[in-house]
């Protein structure tokens, strides 16, 4: 006879005695996949069948655990695979220790008996099952997101009973308000100017919980840069430059360009980055590379309002002779780096790497922007170099708005604002022909 023979015959025996291997364990499993057999329940059993058959011999004990071993995949029919794996584990853990006992000559059946071992290998094994059904959810969920992405379509996830109780509560007052909203129709792909005040709320919310270092440095960044422009005249002696003050000179130059660099940048990164938002209505990239632009020139025109009065206070700079004018240049260099900004994001859309140059685009119109020095401060010769760029004259316009006792003489009101017309136009086909590369998360 077969030893499959034998054990078949042995539970028929056991059966007709009324009694049942691994119940305790079918009972269990069939309660709850995720609350597998105890191991002390295990435990009873595996010493209840060695009580109630052969046991003299090795060869006879691994008879019984072979066919509790067999009546534990019989009765666990149909659970998941890693519920079980761990009774499997548990099983062959605790017989592995009742055999050990066996053969040291302890006495298993005694009132209260445990292996030594028993609970830490236990532990053990349900941290690990622990880990493999937590690591076997992520991946799942990770394997949704991934393919609810490729098929381009939101991902939904099965909720608790009370979580989706309140999700269609929340669901009724949000359709019974929007039933009392006078609704504005936006075609696809146009910004909804409304837009722009809730999303400006929404940034300054997002600095406020992310970086408010950022807020501080918008003060901080000009006064260093302002030091580091004013070291370089001071050093030599210089006190004046045609006029202007060097303090004040380096301020203009200093304050403006961190504005026009903080513009381009956070604008052309919102561009790309924003991509959650563009699945609400009248959201679009250019939208939110505007909300930047417009929140970034309001900081930096308070921070020349305060760089000025406090500068002003402690007699280290002084007042501009028209203030509108003043502030009108400014706006203006702020709307060339918006304008630079959407430029930028629409080629990054299609070629990511081309944000990275826009740093080293950046550091070159720096030198040619009259930050440091004016073009009356060059040899003649040099001067039609620095005056292509449009944003010298710019500086040199604001400079000029700013001290009475400075006129430039290169710059020309008439290029600055036929430049910056042709930037924008330039921006917005950029903006159109890129659109369809930026596409809702």
């Amino acid at each position: 006879m077969s030893n499959q023979g034998r054990i078949n015959n042995w539970r028929a025996r056991r059966r007709a005695d009324g009694y049942e291997i691994g119940a305790g364990m079918s009972r269990e499993a069939a309660a709850s996949s995720s609350t597998p057999t105890a191991p002390a329940t295990t435990l009873d059993h595996i010493l209840a069948a060695l009580r109630r058959s052969p046991r003299e011999t090795p060869v006879q004990r691994r008879q019984v655990y072979e066919a509790l071993q067999a009546r534990l995949d019989s009765d666990t029919f149909g659970a998941d695979d890693e519920t079980l794996d761990l009774l499997r584990r548990r099983l062959r853990t605790a017989i592995r220790l009742v055999e050990q006992d066996i053969r040291a000559g302890v006495d298993v059946f005694a009132p209260g008996y445990a292996p030594a071992t028993l609970a830490r290998d236990e532990a053990h094994l349900a941290d690990a099952h622990e880990k493999r059904v937590r690591r076997r959810r992520e991946e799942e969920a990770r394997d949704a997101r991934r393919h609810a992405s490729r098929q381009d379509r939101a991902l939904t996830s099965e909720l608790a009973a009370g979580e989706a109780n309140d999700l269609a509560t929340l669901r009724a007052n949000i359709a019974s308000l929007h039933a009392t909203q006078r609704l504005r129709t936006t075609k696809a792909g146009r910004s909804n100017v409304c837009a722009l005040l809730p999303m400006l709320v929404l940034q300054l919310h997002t600095i406020q919980g992310e970086s408010r270092f950022a807020l501080a440095w918008a003060l901080f960044g000009p006064a260093v840069l302002l030091s580091l422009i004013s070291s370089l005249y001071l050093l030599t002696g210089t006190q004046f430059i045609l006029g202007m003050d060097v303090p004040t000179f380096s301020l203009l130059g200093a304050t403006t360009w961190i504005m026009f660099r903080q513009i381009i940048f956070r604008s052309s990164t919102s561009y790309i980055s924003a991509r959650g938002l563009l699945n609400l209505q009248g959201i679009t990239p250019l939208l939110c590379a505007s909300v930047q632009a417009v929140l970034y020139q309001a900081i930096f025109v308070l921070v020349f309002a305060t760089l000025i009065v406090v500068g002003h206070a402690f007699d280290l700079i002084s007042l501009p002779t028209s203030w509108p004018a003043f502030l009108v240049y400014v706006i203006a260099m702020g709307f060339g780096g918006a304008s630079m900004g959407v430029l930028f994001g629409a080629i990054a859309s299609k070629w990511r790497f081309f944000l990275r140059l826009a740093t080293a685009i950046e550091r070159l119109l720096e030198i040619f922007s009259s930050v440091f020095f004016v073009s009356e401060q060059l040899p003649e010769q040099y001067r039609a170099w620095f005056l292509w760029s449009p944003f010298a004259h710019g500086m040199q316009l604001l400079r000029s708005a700013y001290f009475e006792s400075y006129r430039s003489t290169d710059a020309r009101l008439s290029y600055f604002v036929t430049s910056l017309v042709l930037l924008a136009g330039v921006a917005l086909c950029a903006d159109r022909f890129a659109r369809c590369n930026v596409q809702p998360m």
